[in-house]
């Protein structure tokens, strides 16, 4: 794409937008939608997904076929903060990530609580060997319902790695049924209609 010019450190060159990726198996995996990152962090990306993430998808049972992106390049601060540091995603370095469509129709929430544990532990790892930020539930309150990557460079090579993932709460307990120690006794049936008239 053409150099992306905004105002302060917005912006970037080597830019492109990634439609769709073609995975080992020759089966095609599109981007829902298409996400526009700079070459760098594109092609980090499309190899976790074709090297890590796709594979992992598979074991549980279906092919990946799309990936659901929530958002890509946007000229704005950290956490949408008018104020501070622009953020990665104003410099084309970063992508949110909502889940995958399989081939028999299912999506996975990389968020969801009810998708697989395991998977989504897994995916967790995966990402943050990969990318320098990783941020998901229980890192700032701006990534509940999404998975955010980007690959800032800090000092010493640092990285931060902060998504929980997390398991459905457990279930209300159900009212008790007894009273001091004795069950409640039920209410007595309620009569039906026709048992109200006299035969004659």
């Amino acid at each position: 794409m053409p150099r992306l010019i905004g105002p302060d450190a917005c912006g970037g060159t080597d830019i492109v937008q990634i439609d769709a990726v073609l995975l080992p198996n020759n089966k095609r995996m599109d981007f829902k939608p298409a996400p526009i990152m700079r070459c760098p962090m594109a092609e980090q990306f499309v190899s976790w997904l074709r090297e890590q993430a796709a594979p992992r998808v598979a074991k549980a049972g279906s092919a990946l076929t799309s990936v659901e992106t929530a958002d890509d390049f946007e000229c704005r601060g950290r956490n949408r903060q008018t104020t501070g540091k622009v953020s990665e995603h104003g410099k084309a370095n970063a992508i949110d990530v909502r889940g995958f469509t399989l081939a028999n129709g299912s999506f996975i929430g990389l968020t969801d609580v009810n998708a697989a544990k395991d998977l989504r532990d897994d995916l967790r790892e995966s990402a943050c060997g990969r990318f320098t930020t990783v941020l998901g539930p229980g890192s700032d309150g701006y990534h509940e319902e999404h998975i955010h990557l980007d690959l800032i460079e800090r000092r010493n090579g640092y990285r931060i790695c902060q998504w929980d993932v997390r398991t459905p709460p457990p279930p209300k307990p159900v009212a008790a049924t007894v009273v001091a120690g004795e069950p409640v006794p039920l209410p007595p049936p309620r009569p039906h209609a026709a048992d109200g008239i006299r035969k004659l």
